[in-house]
């Protein structure tokens, strides 16, 4: 009875649907969104494997957060991102079962929800270092970004698909315009703007964490942050990281 269930609301699901689930690509980086609106949401990184559209079952990497894999119960609902081009998609689905094959930790799920096109949303951060260049764009067209100009230096604290943090040794304003270019391996350029500017003491000095959200970025270096994301967090699960707890 549940199996038939399943299938007619499968067979809802291809309805209209303009991507099928098995277009999503070998390899694709997804970040699943865990918790309802009364909770707090959490989100995970992880990857496309396959999947069976016979039975409506996709397998999917299991996913990390903290540098350790993630225990998704049986049951759990939750929603899937991923990246195609310049759009952004997600579906809802459903954890089914976890195995290990050839020494690899799968997810299996099932999708309960068409896949749709969606404008922005929240993404995992990950505390990282990175060499970044940034000014204050507010004196400057966007067509002159890009251009040759003074530039101060620092380090992120953290990185997302949506955006970084900085420390700064002034407050800023909410909503200051920020040309930035962010070194992984080779530079990302982007436009954000300042979401949050906390006073804290760090080292003993009094600075200022600084958050910005991605405004203008190419959809490829979005996607090169968060492939760059997920490879980090596989490398400190091979080395058995303990980090501290990462905000969303």
């Amino acid at each position: 009875m549940g199996m038939r269930k399943r299938q007619t609301n499968f067979e809802q699901i291809l309805t209209g649907v303009n991507m099928w689930y098995r277009q999503i690509g070998l390899g694709t980086k997804l970040e699943l969104e865990i918790g309802d609106e009364d909770k707090e949401k959490l989100i995970l990184v992880s990857q496309y494997e396959t999947y069976d559209e016979k039975i409506n079952l996709m397998e999917i990497l299991v996913p990390f957060h903290e540098g350790r894999i993630y225990p998704i119960h049986p049951g759990t609902i939750m929603r899937v991102f991923f990246s195609k081009g310049k759009d952004t998609f997600a579906f809802e689905a459903e954890a089914i079962n976890r195995e290990v094959q050839n020494n690899i930790a799968i997810l299996r799920i099932t999708p309960v929800t068409q896949i749709k096109k969606i404008e922005r949303r929240a993404f995992f951060r990950m505390n990282y270092e990175l060499e970044v260049r940034y000014r204050i764009l507010d004196a400057l067209s966007d067509e002159e970004a890009g251009e040759e100009g003074v530039f101060l230096k620092g380090q992120t604290r953290d990185i997302s698909g949506g955006g970084f943090c900085i420390l700064t040794g002034w407050e800023f304003e909410i909503g200051t315009r920020i040309e930035a270019f962010l070194k992984i391996e080779t530079e990302v350029h982007c436009i954000g703007a300042v979401v949050r500017s906390k006073k804290i003491r760090e080292k003993g000095k009094i600075l200022y964490d600084t958050g910005i959200e991605f405004k203008t970025i190419e959809n490829r270096d979005r996607e090169r942050i968060i492939s760059f994301i997920f490879e980090t967090q596989r490398e400190r699960l091979k080395k058995g990281w303990m980090r501290r707890d990462e905000e969303l």
